[in-house]
């Protein structure tokens, strides 16, 4: 029973480092039984590598379709921080810095979390918990970039597309 609850404790520890995570995680299955405590640690471990691994492919599937779907993709640094109106994160001000597809932007746009992240079912946009002087790759679609038609903002850092990772490594 302890090796459950120290299994547990480390799932719930690495469900709520992972952002990207839903709200409320699922736990790892029972410990069934006559299952001896090692074998339900390595169960539970073998369950969360794939969870893990499932939510790195969603991540990275989800990079590929936003570079297919954005008219524009360029990177912008934050440039001002503000308390965000609706209690959820903060408001970001960004100005485009390098065009990495599409059209370049230079003016200033500003993004807000429109609901808690994880929570959210819609963007979160990643710049929205960054500080000024931060760098995200943003991805537009529809026009000039503004709340509306960012589809996202991403941490160069959690970039997992190769042909936005050799655009950044190209400088």
């Amino acid at each position: 029973m302890k090796t459950w609850l120290v299994a547990l404790a480390a799932a719930c520890a690495l469900f709520s480092a992972n952002s990207a995570q839903a709200c409320m995680p699922m736990p790892p299955p029972p410990q069934e039984q006559g299952e001896s405590d090692e074998a339900y640690a390595a169960r539970a471990a073998a369950w969360q590598a794939a969870r893990d691994a499932e939510d790195a492919q969603w991540r990275h599937n989800n990079q590929v379709r936003l570079w297919d779907q954005a008219d524009s993709v360029f990177l912008a640094r934050i440039t001002r921080v503000q308390p965000n109106a609706n209690d959820y994160g903060q408001r970001v001000t960004l100005r485009g810095i390098r065009p990495l597809k599409g059209r370049r932007y230079t003016n200033r746009f500003t993004l807000s979390a429109t609901a808690p992240a994880p929570c959210s079912t819609g963007p979160t946009f990643d710049a929205t918990i960054g500080a000024v002087g931060d760098v995200f790759v943003v991805y537009v679609n529809g026009g000039r970039p503004r709340q509306s038609t960012v589809l996202q903002a991403i941490a160069p850092a959690n970039i997992t597309d190769d042909r936005v990772r050799a655009l950044l490594a190209a400088g």
